[in-house]
């Protein structure tokens, strides 16, 4: 199971330049910086059509959720799959795309959270 204190050290090895943007804090804190910062940089990759980027963080963020402690899988929920709808393309054909590197779980659960805020 992978717990809070892993996943600044995953995020900041698996993934090219997010190392740059988590702030050192208290080690009980740093999943929360590291979250957000890695929230972030998967929104600037998809803006900026970084597609191979977004889907390498999109898998990490999966396995996160998959191997997680329940800390770890409500960040993912509350945070990450929560920001979806913040980056999400208008047109079509776009979104089809970045709907195509968004693992199946984590789709599912941002279908969840849009149904059940009645969007």
């Amino acid at each position: 199971m992978i717990t809070r204190y892993e996943v600044p050290v995953i995020l900041k090895e698996t993934i090219p330049g997010l190392s740059n943007n988590c702030l050192s804090t208290k080690p009980s804190l740093e999943i929360y910086v590291s979250m957000n910062s890695f929230t972030d940089f998967t929104r600037a990759a998809v803006e900026e059509r970084n597609m191979n980027l977004a889907k390498r963080c999109f898998t990490v963020a999966e396995k996160l959720y998959k191997e997680g402690d329940s800390l770890v899988r409500l960040l993912i929920e509350n945070c990450f799959v929560h920001s979806f709808s913040l980056f999400m393309p208008r047109q079509k054909n776009e979104l089809v795309l970045v709907e195509s590197i968004i693992p199946a779980s984590l789709f599912n659960l941002y279908v969840k959270q849009v149904n059940a805020a009645g969007c």
